[in-house]
């Protein structure tokens, strides 16, 4: 056969642009939209360095209530508002950038890019309290930012400012955004106050923003109103807090923008319920519920994914007690970070972490004081940020010799993937593009496996799994044997103290002495449950020890 018929050449090609692709799309679309952050009283923090953030001290922003930051791909900021004024990225008054109406307690702005543009920002805003003789409430306005105006620095749009959305006149002062399941356009969501209760999901197309898909929740009968309203990053959960003790846990659809009922719920011993925040995998849900009374204020993980109260509460672990309590938003770096706040005290200039949101208590590692901000208080808020992509490697499988079962963690649902193993020795095996690859490993030790998404957008992420691989056990009885009667054999299966022994005796040590025909096996489990197994056959001779010699006597 001629060597480039050969089915192996035929591969290669393939798979050094998978190789060239790995080392080179990682500075591709890189996902700097959320590396800037500006908050409280003229607080930011930045990612663009890495993990952990570094304090920011340019922000000219006060901010008591909701804000929000939009930079764009490669991390460089493009402006920030706390919903009456928007800075441009040299922190200056944006042009044409006072008077919103997105100015009070609750989170009440969001900046969101316009799909299918380079240039222009909506920003909706939520807190232009109504007057009597109308219902209380506020009108959900938007505005319009156009970055070509003021030589590239941007500025409202004098014709789109503050223009009333219709049908929510009087909805409730928070708003939140997710994107569509396309992954294209984007929901905006709010809740209403006046009589019947409902949700009101907007799109924002290419085209503008369309009618509100109308929801009626049947759990959706309090009088009280939101104050934050949170999704999940899939899109899937959607929380509501109110300024008492219960929220609200809802399902969304983010096809059809429907809310649907899920229940209620609030944490025994807790005066109220002040924020929530998901973990970057949708896996929990971190509740911050204060006591104001006792000043005992917690944190506490719950189940994201259950659906029924009794069981969604029954998952509820504490992660903290504090003595503080405060606003939570997931991060860049997949940790969740904490503003801090006393009875009387707001200018804190330190937030606190969760490092392992994914994990479970008390894995999930809350650390307190994490990042310092230099003098600059946090007060009560964290800018809102539209949902974010991510991909993330799930495995089945940690053994030497055995096939380990991957599948990607991604959102939004992936266009393609590509997969490195980091294990060259295995050849061309080192490579896949299945959906739910597997791979048997060359030989034990830490691998390095990459996961390259590409998105429907063209746009790319790479997630990293450095992963120990466990060798096998294998135990050695030796060679099956015959032995003289009464004569004991030790069978050793080799002692380790990490590994778990089961011999078909029912003994559980990592040796054995028998002294009676048969099979003798053992069982060695590893602690990631990699499992290997030997067995020997012993055979006893009888009358092969000689009978004792009788004395006579005379």
């Amino acid at each position: 056969m001629h060597p480039t018929n050969h089915p192996t050449f035929n591969k290669l090609p393939r798979f050094l642009c998978l190789l060239m692709l790995l080392f080179l799309v990682q500075g591709v679309f890189a996902q700097g939209e959320w590396n800037n952050w500006y908050f409280g009283a003229k607080a930011g923090i930045t990612f663009q360095n890495g993990s952990p953030p570094t304090a920011l001290l340019n922000s000219n922003m006060f901010s008591v209530g909701g804000c929000s930051v939009i930079s764009d791909s490669a991390g460089q900021l493009v402006f920030y508002t706390n919903g009456d004024v928007v800075y441009n990225r040299l922190h200056q008054v944006m042009l044409n950038g006072t008077g919103l109406h997105g100015y009070n307690n609750n989170e009440s702005i969001v900046a969101v890019p316009l799909p299918g543009s380079n240039t222009k920002y909506y920003l909706f805003a939520n807190g232009f309290l109504t007057t009597p003789p109308s219902p209380p409430g506020t009108t959900l306005e938007y505005s319009i930012v156009d970055m070509t105006l003021d030589n590239g620095l941007g500025g409202i749009l004098s014709s789109f400012k503050n223009i009333i959305i219709q049908g929510a006149e009087l909805s409730s002062g928070a708003i939140t955004a997710v994107r569509h399941l396309n992954n294209r356009h984007i929901w905006i969501i709010v809740q209403t106050t006046d009589s019947p209760k409902r949700f009101l999901s907007y799109l924002l197309t290419e085209g503008g923003l369309r009618s509100p898909v109308v929801s009626y929740p049947q759990q959706l009968t309090t009088y009280n109103s939101p104050g934050r309203i949170r999704v999940s990053h899939n899109g899937r959960k959607l929380f509501c807090q109110y300024v008492y003790a219960e929220a609200e846990y809802y399902d969304f659809n983010p096809s059809t923008g429907i809310v649907s009922s899920l229940f209620s719920f609030s944490i025994p011993g807790q005066q109220h319920i002040f924020t929530a925040e998901f973990s970057v995998d949708n896996k929990y849900i971190y509740v911050f519920s204060p006591n104001y009374t006792s000043g005992i204020h917690s944190i506490t993980q719950f189940n994201a994914g259950l659906t029924d109260s009794t069981l969604f509460m029954k998952s509820g672990a504490k992660v903290a007690d504090l003595n503080f309590w405060g606003n939570m938003r997931l991060a860049p770096d997949n940790k969740i970070y904490i503003t801090k706040r006393r009875q009387y005290v707001t200018g804190i200039d330190s937030l606190s972490v969760i490092h392992s949101p994914g994990l479970p208590v008390p894995l999930c590692s809350y650390q307190d004081n994490y990042i310092p901000l230099l003098g600059r208080s946090c007060k009560e808020n964290l800018p809102f940020f539209l949902q974010r992509y991510f991909a993330y490697i799930n495995h089945t499988g940690y053994c030497q010799g055995m096939p380990v079962t991957f599948e990607p963690n991604t959102w939004p649902p992936p266009d393609s993937l590509w997969w490195n193993f980091g294990d060259p020795a295995s050849g061309t095996a080192n490579f896949s593009n299945d959906s739910t690859p597997e791979h048997t490993f060359s030989s034990a030790g830490t691998f390095t496996v990459q996961m390259i998404v590409r998105h429907v957008d063209m746009r790319y992420d790479t997630a990293t799994l450095h992963l120990t691989i466990e060798p096998q056990p294998a135990p050695n009885l030796g060679p099956d044997r015959t032995v003289c009667e009464n004569q004991t054999v030790v069978l050793d299966a080799g002692f380790n103290p990490q590994w778990t022994y089961l011999w078909t005796t029912g003994a559980t040590t990592s040796s054995i002495a028998v002294n009676n025909s048969g099979t003798y096996g053992v069982t060695v489990t590893s602690p990631n449950s990699c499992i290997g197994s030997d067995s020997v056959v012993l055979s006893i001779l009888p009358g092969s020890t000689p009978l004792p010699k009788q004395i006579r006597h005379n």
